[in-house]
């Protein structure tokens, strides 16, 4: 990631460059060395940004859950994010200031089109990191924590609901908002006890915001007393998950 910050950086660098000497056009003191140097990077830098670019995608998406729980990792993948978008206003800008200079261009670059390209390629990697660039903004926006319990905690939680935010889940714990939607409860109900309990919830608070179903998939309403944990609360999964969360109610109450 770093990577990629320090190159996009240099690429931007240079662009700026090239847009000055473009827009001077046939001035009678160019730019030293008539911005040959930056021209270079730009023609060399083209693939391997884009192609780092993806590697790094397919990074982040293999170690998904390990980022998302992890803060350095998280912070990392947000500057990285940053970068990125600081990159794009660059490529726009690059790309207006090359407009009307095709020949020149041509002459710079090889390539009257190569702003053009540049731009593309972030537009279509930005595509392609979508769901990334939108969880991050969604659960880390500016002034959040990054030691917020409930950063992460809907991808935390997938295995048991989804179709909720973080946000979500933090209004539904800390406000008693309920789940719009009404995610299905996947999974052992036993667990659902353990959710609800934990946070303070009652069974009716619960049956408003999950959907819990039979094994055939016709509804049913959660009971704490049916569907009761047989071991201690501590040896389930969701446990784990959900004492951070507690622990932040209880901070509320007192």
């Amino acid at each position: 990631m770093m990577k990629i910050r320090n190159m996009t950086a240099a690429v931007a660098d240079a662009m700026a460059a090239v847009s000055l000497y473009v827009q001077r056009g046939n001035d009678e003191e160019p730019p030293i060395g008539g911005c040959r140097f930056e021209a270079r990077m730009l023609r060399e830098s083209l693939t391997p940004l884009r192609n780092m670019l993806y590697e790094v995608l397919d990074c982040i998406r293999e170690d998904w859950n390990l980022i998302i729980q992890n803060d350095m990792l998280f912070e990392e993948l947000r500057r990285l994010l940053e970068a990125c978008d600081r990159f794009h206003e660059n490529a726009y800008a690059f790309d207006e200031a090359a407009l009307g200079h095709g020949p020149l261009l041509d002459d710079l670059l090889g390539d009257a089109w190569l702003p053009r390209i540049y731009l593309v390629n972030m537009i279509e990697w930005e595509k392609e990191a979508e769901y990334v660039r939108s969880y991050v903004r969604k659960n880390c926006p500016v002034g959040v924590r990054l030691d917020d319990p409930f950063r992460g905690v809907a991808a935390r939680l997938h295995k048991f609901f989804h179709g909720v935010s973080d946000n979500d889940i933090r209004e539904f714990v800390m406000n008693g908002v309920s789940l719009a939607g009404k995610p299905k409860w996947i999974g052992d109900k036993c667990q659902a006890v353990i959710f609800g309990q934990m946070l303070g919830k009652t069974c009716k608070e619960m049956n408003d915001s999950f959907l819990f179903c039979r094994k055939n998939g016709e509804p049913l309403k959660l009971a704490y007393s049916h569907h009761k944990p047989d071991l201690e609360m501590n040896q389930y999964d969701i446990y784990g998950i959900i004492k951070p969360l507690r622990d932040a109610t209880n901070k509320k109450k007192d």
